[in-house]
């Protein structure tokens, strides 16, 4: 017999009260959504599966996550026509342009609700736009590499404003390559030994970068702050 384990709506979060057993349909008394629970009875892990009829549409009924794909690509070509003009790029638009690339290399990824082992091998994926599958990623990795390289050849890529951006950017984008670069040895030992080194040396860094933040050190270590940021983005991106 498994300890009492307590549970949390998929949906929600919602704490769920009722004594759950395998095979059981409840309906979440937040959020009102309706699921079955498969209960392993030797663990006491549960999987809830969706069995609300009810679909909701995505907006105005466009493939998930279209709108997002759609703003993704109208900041960018913005960001880029401001670099080619020769015009000031605001630093807000920086901003929200690394938030947006932190999600498709950092956060848009299938996960596994609450660490279950349960997967939908019948589910199908709509893919944003209909466009090819990575597409994105790509379209901005290329245009910011190539923005990068007209910037250089300028003279500008110096300006602090512009070398944070795109260091910052590029550690990001290394780690998600690096990581699919090592994608076919996941769970060997060598894999295993990897993360241990990441993480170590991403705490490491953030460590220093917390102690020159607090005395004050990173005003005159400019450079060398970015570069262990670069380093923490890099680890972000290696862990997508």
């Amino acid at each position: 017999m498994f300890e009492k384990k307590m549970y949390q709506c998929p949906s929600c979060s919602t704490e769920i009260r009722e004594e759950l057993s395998d095979c059981l349909e409840f309906k979440c008394r937040t959020c009102n959504m309706c699921y079955q629970v498969m209960l392993d009875k030797k663990t006491g892990k549960a999987g809830f599966f969706n069995v609300d009829d009810k679909n909701i549409p995505e907006p105005l009924y466009l493939p998930k996550g279209s709108i997002r794909s759609m703003m993704t690509i109208a900041m960018a070509i913005s960001c880029w026509g401001l670099i080619f003009r020769g015009m000031e790029v605001p630093n807000y638009l920086f901003s929200l342009i690394l938030t947006i690339i932190g999600y498709y290399f950092g956060f848009r990824k299938k996960i596994k609700t609450a660490d279950s082992k349960i997967y939908d091998a019948s589910a199908k994926e709509q893919l944003p736009l209909l466009l090819p599958h990575g597409f994105i990623r790509f379209f901005l990795i290329s245009g910011f590499l190539i923005s990068c390289v007209f910037l250089y050849n300028k003279g500008s890529l110096k300006t602090l404003k512009y070398l944070e951006f795109f260091v910052v950017l590029f550690g990001l984008i290394l780690g998600y390559i690096f990581a699919r670069v090592l994608a076919g040895s996941h769970r060997s030992t060598f894999y295993v030994f990897i993360n241990h080194i990441k993480g170590l040396v991403v705490i490491s860094t953030a460590s220093l970068l917390v102690y020159l933040f607090f005395t004050g050190g990173y005003i005159e270590k400019v450079y060398f702050s970015l570069g262990l940021s670069s380093v923490i983005s890099f680890y972000f991106g290696s862990r997508s």
